[in-house]
């Protein structure tokens, strides 16, 4: 048994981070063909959209229709800090206060002569027209500005109806996973008709707006990242029209960089809401511990201390899309929506932490690593892989589908594809660090499976 354990280590070793090269390779069923693991599926499954609505019989998980509507009650009309136009009203309340300053000078004036040595009622008179011409002047230049600003930062055609709506912008670079977290804000499903379209690369070349399913006049728009050709960053506020924004979400996923500080700066500067949200910390939380064995929560204060010290963010929001329930992401939804927070008010007789007040589930028990590889994979041959708990949807290149169930063995924590090639927790780390995920095999006349995250 010893010798058993030290081979079997050290095969997991070498499987790490060696390559062999065989004089005379036997063949394998695995050679054989590209889909050899493929061969005992039966490609007659729907495709993958259908197949993720049809998984389960439960709603759509947006349920925040009643909260998002308080949340719209609560604020006026539109933001405060938009650049309003300047009706006709107002051009002529200013235009009655001028001639009004006019009578009052004129009035002034004659009494001033009248009056002789009433030097005290002439003080009084004074400062009254002191105020008045100091309000006058007050009132001309906030309309200045506010004309100032509609020129400077116009609203763009794309933002629409802003009246009574609310708009929140998400900006980031590419690969931060702004539209995963666009989905799970909006707690929509794979496979949903509003499932915003996740991918490795910049999906998001100009701005898209996203409802809520069950309250539309709440919208969260994918912003295209700042500080390239086309959106540099000395006019992305403009571009963006982000003053026209009830708040803006400037996410990173890891350090901040210098665009998106001068970007919080601007916004600072222009009195717009803003959080700054770090993604994928469940990953700088797992690197961290198994590289240096740092727990997860002295990862995550060293992560504040960081982002504090350096750019000044003292409140930043560490969350992880693929694991809504955990780190900063109930915090933001209660400071997002403030209706929010009422739903979540601990003091409630069935409060439980979450979400939401619904009854209680627990949740179905994975090992680490099925819950790790939950998702979009794809493969070199063109197929395409959706791992949803242990249901797996697959597609090949040419359009067929299948499903399968993987097996999740609890007792050595090994995740099995077809019962012949497999993965663990060291496998998910290796994974994480590099996006490519090795199934090993059971017969070692078979080769790996090599899949490459793509969500």
């Amino acid at each position: 048994m010893q010798l058993f354990d030290a081979l079997s280590k050290r095969r997991g070793q070498v499987d790490a981070g060696a390559e062999s090269w065989e004089s005379a390779p036997t063949e394998s069923s695995a050679d054989a063909s590209a889909s050899a693991h493929l061969a005992t599926l039966s490609f007659d499954a729907p495709p993958a959209d259908t197949w993720l609505r049809d998984l389960d019989d439960e709603e759509e998980e947006d349920t925040m229709g009643e909260v998002l509507g308080e949340s719209l009650a609560e604020r006026s009309e539109q933001p405060a800090h938009i650049p309003k136009d300047v009706s006709p009203e107002e051009q002529a309340r200013l235009k009655e206060l001028t001639q009004t300053l006019v009578k009052m000078q004129a009035q002034f004036q004659a009494e001033r002569e009248a009056m002789g040595e009433a030097r005290e009622e002439i003080a009084r008179l004074e400062k009254e027209l002191r105020l008045r011409e100091e309000a006058v002047e007050a009132e001309r230049e906030a309309q200045r500005q506010r004309d100032e600003a509609r020129r400077n930062y116009p609203q763009p055609e794309w933002l629409e109806n802003i009246q009574g709506t609310m708009n929140i912008g998400i900006t980031g670079n590419a690969g931060v996973g702004k539209s995963l977290l666009i989905n799970k804000i909006r707690r929509v499903r794979r496979g949903s008709d509003c499932w915003a379209p996740v991918g490795v690369n910049e999906t998001t070349m100009r701005p898209t707006s996203y409802k809520f399913p069950s309250e539309p006049r709440v919208r969260l728009w994918d912003l295209p990242g700042a500080g390239t050709s086309n959106f540099p960053s000395e006019t992305y506020i403009q571009d963006m029209g982000l003053r026209y924004f009830d708040t803006v979400l400037i996410v990173s996923a890891g350090r901040f960089s210098s665009t998106e500080v001068r970007l919080k700066e601007e916004l600072e500067k222009h009195k717009v809401p803003f959080f700054m949200i770090r993604t994928k910390v469940d990953i700088d939380a797992w690197n961290n511990k198994e590289d240096n064995g740092v727990e997860k929560e002295d990862t995550l204060r060293e992560i504040r201390e960081d982002m504090k010290q350096a750019h000044g963010i003292v409140s930043p929001y560490l969350v992880s899309s693929r694991d809504p329930e955990a780190f900063d992401m109930p915090k933001l939804m209660q400071d997002l929506f403030p209706g929010l927070r009422r739903e979540l008010d601990p003091s409630a007789p069935a409060f439980v932490p979450g979400w939401s007040n619904s009854a209680w589930a627990m949740p179905e028990a994975y090992s680490v690593a099925l819950s790790g590889i939950q998702g979009r994979w794809a493969d070199d041959f063109g197929s395409r892989y959706i791992i949803q708990g242990r249901n797996t949807h697959v597609t090949l290149r040419e359009g067929q589908h299948a499903t399968l169930i993987l097996r999740d063995n609890q007792v050595d924590q090994r995740v099995w594809w077809c019962d012949r090639w497999w993965i663990d927790s060291s496998s998910l780390a290796r994974a994480r660090r590099s996006g490519e995920l090795r199934w090993s095999p059971a017969n070692i006349a078979d080769k790996p499976l090599v899949w490459y995250w793509s969500e």
